[in-house]
């Protein structure tokens, strides 16, 4: 059953969601939010919220 609901959230959102290592630290930190400090979703909400805008700013990372 977890793995249903895995690759559930896989598919659709992982994949086009995370676009680079930017969004990928967002969606960690807020996954730390919710399960080590268990903060309210609300209070997760409104971290991603306001860290999407902050992480669009960022520059791309260029290869090296």
């Amino acid at each position: 059953m977890v793995g249903i609901l895995a690759a559930a959230l896989y598919t659709p959102v992982f994949t086009t969601a995370i676009t680079g290592p930017g969004p990928f630290c967002l969606a960690l930190i807020c996954f730390v939010l919710l399960t080590a400090w268990h903060l309210p979703p609300w209070a997760v909400v409104l971290v991603g919220a306001l860290g999407g805008p902050v992480v669009a700013l960022l520059p791309a990372a260029s290869p090296a």
